[in-house]
């Protein structure tokens, strides 16, 4: 049994159905069970909890051998991941599988790369088998830009800064080997897709595809912040939205990787391919 945390996110629901398609039995661990069942089948055990609250976690680990630790960002991430940890050893869970970050580093100046890396350090040293999973920016975050991109300009703090954007389902399918195959143990994958783009790169390809025109415009950290907060983003979170930008402008997610032809086994989704599925959003 692989109990997945983070179930109903972005990243959660392509995780949960690529191991189905492995034939792998799947717990999810959820606040909103209807939720859960909607989007996830019946083919998923559902039970209710989440990693604020022990009982819940201790109970979703019965019978569990491995475990995907995937959680959104929050203040209190370290406390909450680290608890899983410790509970999973106490279960005898077999393997975890902890979803990280691009740069994940406990010494690293920005917010999120320093709390994974904490956490990632804790699963190393708890005994436990594990293997991080370290995607850089995801494909689906341009869904939040659609209005932006049908008005015919991007905002962002980015300056001429370059990332290889991957697709979600990509990360799914390296999460799922990672899970359901052995030698996966003691690796940490830095999941990429296979182009890195500078926005203005990313503001053609919405020209091209979308048959209106797209440009990018860099604006200030202290503008996007304000943006973030009218649109009821924490100031916490804005402020560590605005670290990952201004990492893309110093340049230290530009490095493509081959995991995902190599552990996922599959040739990964371009960011052209991506827009081309999802053109009338965009439109």
């Amino acid at each position: 049994m692989i109990l997945i945390t983070g179930a109903t996110g972005t990243s959660g629901v392509p995780i949960v159905k690529a191991l189905l398609s492995r034939a792998e039995r799947v717990r999810v661990l959820v606040r909103d069970v209807a939720k859960a069942a909607t989007v996830l089948g019946d083919e998923v055990e559902i039970t209710h909890g989440d990693l604020t609250d022990p009982q819940s976690i201790e109970a979703a680990m019965e019978d569990v051998d491995r475990a995907l630790l995937n959680s959104p960002a929050a203040p209190d991430l370290v406390d909450l991941q680290s608890a899983f940890i410790d509970a999973a050893k106490r279960a005898g869970v077999k393997h975890v599988a902890k979803f990280s970050v691009a740069g994940a580093d406990p010494k690293s100046n920005r917010t999120f790369a320093k709390m994974h890396g904490e956490v990632e350090d804790k699963l190393r040293a708890s005994g436990l088998a594990w293997t991080m999973l370290r995607p850089t920016f995801f494909m689906q975050n341009f869904f939040a830009m659609a209005g932006m991109i049908r008005a015919g300009t991007i905002y962002q703090p980015a300056g001429e800064g370059r990332a290889p954007y991957v697709d979600v389902r990509d990360i799914a399918a390296v999460a799922a080997a990672t899970l359901s195959e052995p030698g996966h143990e003691g690796k940490a994958y830095e999941i990429t897709g296979p182009q890195s783009l500078t926005y203005h790169d990313i503001a053609q390809m919405f020209t091209n595809l979308t048959d209106h025109h797209v440009s990018y415009q860099n604006v200030t950290f202290e503008d996007a912040k304000k943006a973030m907060t009218q649109m009821g983003i924490s100031e916490w979170l804005a402020n560590g939205i605005n670290e990952l930008s201004q990492g893309l402008q110093e340049g230290i997610f530009t490095n493509v990787t081959k995991t995902v032809r190599d552990v996922g086994k599959k040739e990964p989704i371009t960011l052209v391919q991506f827009i081309q599925e999802n053109i009338e959003v965009f439109r």
